[in-house]
């Protein structure tokens, strides 16, 4: 599968995700396949620590990895998100075809609408 994105903690904590739910861990030595729980592409990765960590794809998928394992957030769409990115746990963006914008307030995602 193809590798979409990556994003890392620290050089001995790194993350690569991609299509087929693909996701990757590195430890500083190797890789390690993550059960991910989705055969979805995933586009985009992110987070504010080792223990908290966002990923975006297809489908309006986004995953939550708590330290301990990948889970599903509700995301509210059924667009493919393409990327995320956040300044804090409670301010979390995701963007998407077409023309989607998600935010999470740390209790839940909610499309934003756009102003032309």
């Amino acid at each position: 599968e193809n590798l979409n994105a990556v994003w890392g903690f620290s050089s001995s904590d790194v993350f690569a995700v991609g299509g087929g739910g693909t996701i990757l861990r590195y430890n500083g030595t190797s890789w390690r396949t993550m059960t991910s729980g989705t055969s979805a592409t995933i586009n985009g990765v992110w987070g504010t620590s080792a223990s908290d960590v966002y990923t975006v794809g297809g489908g309006g998928t986004i995953l939550h990895f708590d330290g301990g394992s990948w889970g599903t957030m509700t995301s509210g769409t059924g667009n493919t998100l393409l990327d995320v990115w956040g300044s804090s746990s409670s301010d979390i963006f995701a963007v998407g075809h077409p023309a989607t914008i998600l935010h999470y307030d740390g209790s839940g995602w909610s499309r934003m609408p756009l102003g032309h």
